[in-house]
């Protein structure tokens, strides 16, 4: 089924038969009967003769201001020269739970502070997996740094929470393509519905999609129900799948199958406990999938006693007694056999219906992924690269940004590499100014104590040199001649050296113990 079908229909029902049918849209109850061209038709016919679409009810429920990041606050923060200060937001909306009844949602909209009546591009940013519930971006945590990062190089960014995570009730359905649809479809409207009121304007010529690890799973969900059924009110620019587990009946089931370690069980165990509250037909109990002592583990994560990241930590501690971390021996010797055996198992069929690689993206797509991901395996990028482009996509690339980075180092080159492809687009002439490696100061020994040496050719003539700290604040700034640095006056922190010599500037990151 389609993410976010159900959803869909009932909405759409209410809305046809009410009494005031181009007034009234306000219910979320489901039907299940149309099929997606009778969909796309009364949406179309809702759209030209009623003059709104089924997006123009209310979404937005609050907005609440949660500060400032200044440019030097994010040259700290990224090692990175950005073009832009950023207002956060926590939003709040209205969305179907997992169970299609209201829920209330929660995300967060990054604007970057841009003068009066200025139109900018929107990038819709998918976040990776998280510790729990309050390990989210509208809570200023769980990677809410890279939906900064996007903003701050002018695109406003909306980063949803997901369904069972920040505000909303219920626990959260992992890798659920439909859920990961449609909140992130919701967070989308409310943040358009709080901009058609304030600073700055929305593009409607540029929507782009992206996200990273479980964000490229949902991305990928969300850029198919675009394309689907919203294209013709929200067509998508451009979309980049970053590291995502999109192929999770065929590459992470071989996983769960496989007599390989694997350091992550605890995404193994959350698959299976997210679909468990979706469908409703994977166990009776946790004891039914998964032997002890990892049953105990896993259903304290379920209870919500732990989080994620003890999870995890406990899972590998109770494999590696025989030496490795071979994930298969968590469940039960019966579940394996009918996963490995029976196509129809329920794990299997929810897997399949998850699986968000087979189909042809319109809209040029980019899946960036790293060589050595360790936690969402390279092949997955591989095989929807190979199905989108037999299924007729004419502009899908699979790109391999480093053959040794790890899913954690492979974070920083996909983001960047994703704001240069979708600056393309808004600005094809424009030259980016994201190459990290060119712009990379070289320096030692770091943390420091004393000083620090500047290794740089250019420098050795004489440099100019600005200290900032974290708070964005410059601490010292000089000249040397001599490719040294003192830093023995700056209190213990986190800082950024920006060096200039010969018309070219660096910067580099820097601890002072």
């Amino acid at each position: 089924m389609s993410a976010g079908l159900d959803y869909i229909f009932g909405k759409l029902i209410i809305f046809l038969t009410s009494e005031l049918p181009c007034i009234l849209y306000n219910s979320n109850t489901t039907f299940n009967t149309m099929n997606k061209s009778i969909t796309k038709f009364l949406l179309l016919f809702i759209t030209l003769f009623c003059g709104k679409t089924v997006f123009a009810q209310d979404y937005l429920l609050e907005s609440t201001f949660l500060g400032s990041r200044s440019k030097f606050e994010l040259l700290v923060l990224f090692g990175q020269a950005v073009d832009y200060d950023v207002d956060l937001y926590r939003i709040r909306y209205k969305t179907p739970g997992s169970d299609l009844l209201p829920d209330t949602a929660s995300g967060l909209l990054v604007i970057p502070q841009v003068p009066a009546g200025t139109q900018l591009p929107i990038v819709l940013y998918e976040h990776g997996t998280t510790a729990g519930p309050t390990d989210v971006p509208s809570q200023l945590r769980g990677g809410f740094e890279v939906a900064m990062a996007y903003a701050a190089f002018g695109f406003i960014t909306v980063a949803p929470d997901y369904l069972g995570l920040g505000d909303s009730r219920g626990f959260h359905p992992y890798v659920h393509a439909s859920t990961e649809a449609y909140a992130s479809l919701d967070m989308l409207n409310a943040s358009l519905e709080y901009l058609d009121f304030n600073e700055p304007e929305w593009n409607p010529n540029f929507l782009f999609v992206a996200g990273y690890s479980q964000g490229g799973h949902a991305s990928m969900a969300v850029h198919k129900e675009i394309e689907d059924f919203w294209s013709f009110v929200y067509p998508v620019t451009a979309a980049t799948h970053m590291s995502g587990p999109y192929s999770l009946s065929g590459v992470m089931r071989d996983i769960i199958l496989s007599d390989v370690s694997y350091g992550s069980p605890a995404y193994i165990a959350y698959i299976a406990l997210g679909y468990q509250t979706i469908y409703g037909n994977i166990f009776n109990t946790v004891n039914d999938v998964f032997k002890e002592p990892f049953a105990t583990s896993i259903n304290d994560f379920y209870t919500g006693a732990i989080n994620l990241t003890t999870l995890n930590a406990q899972l590998i501690s109770a494999l590696a007694v025989d030496g490795d971390t071979i994930n298969k021996r968590m469940f039960q010797d019966s579940v394996i056999t009918a996963i490995s055996t029976q196509s129809n198992h329920p794990i299997n069929v929810a897997l399949r219906d998850n699986d968000t690689y087979d189909w042809a993206p319109s809209a040029p797509t980019r899946l960036y992924y790293c060589g050595g991901d360790e936690q969402v395996p390279f092949q997955n990028s591989l095989i929807a690269e190979t199905t989108m482009q037999a299924n007729g996509a004419a502009d899908v690339l699979a790109v391999n940004l480093n053959p040794t980075f790890s899913h954690g180092q492979c974070v920083f080159p996909a983001i960047l590499s994703s704001i240069d492809f979708f600056q393309s687009f808004v600005n094809p002439s424009s030259i980016s100014g994201l190459d990290l490696k060119a712009q990379e100061l070289r320096i030692s020994p770091n943390p420091a104590n004393d000083e620090i040496l500047i290794d740089w050719e250019k420098a050795k003539g004489g440099m100019d040199y600005e200290i900032i700290n974290a708070n964005g604040q410059t601490m010292t700034r000089g000249h040397s001649y001599l490719n040294r640095v003192k830093v023995d006056q700056l209190p213990a922190g986190i800082y950024v050296i920006i060096s200039s010599a010969e018309g070219e500037t660096r910067m580099a990151r820097f601890v002072r113990q």
